[in-house]
């Protein structure tokens, strides 16, 4: 069949991540290697929108068109599915990615044009429903169908799937920012080695789409994608995008003994962030000789009571007892924070900018909290704040759509402009900033990005 997997434009513009889409690119080395004709319409990078990207979709000519989509994509791409509907009436519309996974059903209810909606890892449930139409495979919801009895689908054995079919989306057309924006090199390319996330962060969706089982992909296969990310598409510079590279210390130390051995030219980055509670004196030493030269984490909050609500599992003590450890290794850290997350009060988030400023770490980001559906505290927040019927709008990491109780969008913008200027406005942080402008695109989508965080959001 001719299957267009379609990846929408990023709701934050040309100031936002520009990642190739390793999930479609999974897919779409599945669905060829099981004899379908795919076509990846990755429009993030293509800067096409209204009839420019309906008139490259309707010259696919798909069979099938499957669409991907974040939460934060909705807004955007609700009108442009209404009209893919129009124009390719006999095409069957598949919806996945990380709503669809979220959110499951009520997904009908923000695209009721499309046919199905696939929850969880879909490599194995598209092809089931492909080969066998007539049923309903787990992990796969038909419209107009009672399908409750239905469960996210996880692929088990990951050694089964190929290799992403980077033909479709060569890395060296991604030359803007990755996630965690801290890069070295060009071009990059995410990879994954494990699936899943055992952590109950509360503030966290993720186990929607991966699950909660920890699962390996075999290194021999690892390492296979790798060599050819850089003899093929002379990739410099490797993401592992995993939520838990480091979960398994046996398997993170191997992948970087395997690293040392092989002596490519290339870096590694984990820009997903790394539990600081699973680092050591032998991986961080093995880390650094394999190509490290950052390390991301999630902190979120400088606040004992908040990092103890949110389930975080760990204490600022803890926290900067690894930052240390990481600096004695001579890697610089770059942290996560999220502002306004529910229960904060004002003496919570000035804890966390504090912090972020004496835990030392060399870069830090300050997104707003998101009530991300399908988190615990993402659907308590839903269950009394209605977004479904505004289009997901004020959902994006540049707004505030949720501040906590007795603070408001303003205050909680406020707070993140003072983060960030607080934390970035010192000769250090300003420094190894610059540093990071060593390519054009690069310098203008940091610009951009900070214009985007710093000046746009939410007015009231």
């Amino acid at each position: 069949m001719r299957i267009t997997l379609f990846y929408p434009p990023r709701p934050g513009g040309s100031g936002t991540n520009l990642v190739p889409p390793i999930g479609l690119l999974y897919l779409g080395a599945v669905l060829e290697k099981a004899g379908h004709q795919v076509v990846l319409l990755d429009f993030s990078q293509m800067e096409k929108d209204g009839e420019d990207l309906i008139s490259d979709v309707v010259a696919s000519n798909p069979e099938i068109l499957l669409l991907s989509a974040f939460t934060s994509d909705v807004f955007l791409l609700k009108p442009v599915v209404s009209t893919l509907r129009k124009a390719l009436p006999r095409t069957k519309l598949w919806l996945g990615g990380p709503h669809a996974s979220c959110v499951a059903e009520k997904a009908f209810l923000d695209f009721p044009q499309v046919d199905a909606i696939f929850i969880g890892e879909a490599e194995e449930s598209v092809l089931e429903a492909l080969e066998f139409p007539e049923r309903a495979p787990d992990g796969v919801i038909y419209k107009g169908k009672d399908m409750s009895s239905t469960h996210p689908r996880q692929v088990l054995d990951l050694s089964l799937l190929p290799i992403p079919a980077w033909h479709l989306a060569p890395p060296e057309k991604y030359r803007g920012l990755p996630n965690g924006v801290v890069l070295k090199r060009l071009p990059y390319a995410p990879i994954l080695t494990t699936r899943g996330c055992p952590y109950r962060c509360t503030f966290c969706a993720g186990f929607r789409v991966t699950g909660r089982k920890i699962r390996h992909r075999p290194l021999d296969q690892v390492w296979e994608e790798i060599e050819l990310l850089v003899r093929e598409y002379g990739v410099a510079e490797i993401h592992i995008e995993d939520d838990n590279f480091t979960f398994d210390k046996d398997y993170a130390k191997e992948f970087c003994e395997i690293a040392i051995r092989k002596n490519l030219p290339v870096l590694f980055s984990t820009p997903n962030g790394v539990r600081l509670d699973a680092l050591d004196h032998e991986l961080l030493t093995l880390m650094k000789k394999a190509g490290w030269y950052v390390v991301h984490c999630g902190i979120e909050s400088g606040s004992d009571r908040i990092l103890k609500k949110i389930k975080k599992a760990t204490t600022t003590a803890e926290i900067k007892k690894s930052i240390d450890l990481i600096h004695s290794h001579k890697l610089p850290v770059a942290a996560y924070f999220i502002l306004g997350l529910p229960g904060e009060t004002k003496k919570d988030i000035e804890e966390t900018i504090e912090f972020s400023r004496s835990s030392r770490v060399e870069w830090a980001q300050f997104a707003c909290f998101l009530p991300i559906p399908g988190s615990p505290d993402g659907d308590e927040f839903l269950k009394n704040n209605e977004m479904v019927s505004t289009g997901w709008e004020a959902f994006h990491n540049t707004e505030c759509p949720a501040p906590p109780e007795h603070l408001t969008a303003k205050d909680l913008k406020r707070f993140q402009r003072k983060a960030f200027m607080r934390f970035y406005l010192r000769p250090g942080p300003i420094f190894r900033t610059t540093a990071l402008l060593f390519h054009k695109d690069t310098f203008l989508r940091i610009v951009k990005r900070g214009f985007a965080y710093l000046f746009s959001g939410s007015s009231s």
